[in-house]
């Protein structure tokens, strides 16, 4: 592969791992908001002398503030991905084969293991690889045009 075939590829690549990070900051959420559901019966009364309505009033208090943080640095995730993902588009769009910018949308953009890429598109995986690899050679003519930095 040549170097800006490299290059193509490592910039394609990029929202990958803003991808992995807000899918799992989406998961912890899910975990907080689970977790804000089962303490709302906790912050009830069972009626023993031990509980302090202030203290789990006060813990209920922090998880809440600790979910909305969480939901805000979510949702910031998400509108950034969005627009590297929007910004990868235009790029791919460039693209004058429909193989290559089905290829690139697919792995790309929809993060698609090779082999669902070479069933979507009925090719072999080795086939897919090939045109994968010609693809990279025309998104870096693309990028070349500084377009996209």
């Amino acid at each position: 592969m040549k170097n800006e075939a490299y290059r193509a590829k490592n910039w394609l690549n990029r929202n990958y791992n803003l991808s992995r990070q807000l899918e799992a900051d989406q998961r912890m959420l899910e975990i907080m908001r689970n977790r804000l559901g089962s303490g709302v019966a906790r912050y009830e009364s069972d009626g023993s002398e031990s509980h302090d309505p202030d203290r789990a009033k006060a813990r209920h208090d922090d998880a809440l503030l600790e979910y909305s943080l969480q939901m805000e640095k979510v949702e910031k995730e998400a509108r950034r991905l969005t627009e590297e993902d929007l910004k990868t588009r235009k790029a791919i769009s460039e693209l004058s084969d429909p193989t290559h910018r089905a290829v690139a949308v697919d792995r790309y953009i929809n993060r698609l293991k090779w082999d669902k890429v070479a069933a979507l598109e009925h090719r072999s995986v080795a086939q897919v690889f090939r045109d994968h690899k010609d693809m990279l050679e025309k998104m870096a003519e693309v990028l070349r045009s500084g377009k996209y930095d």
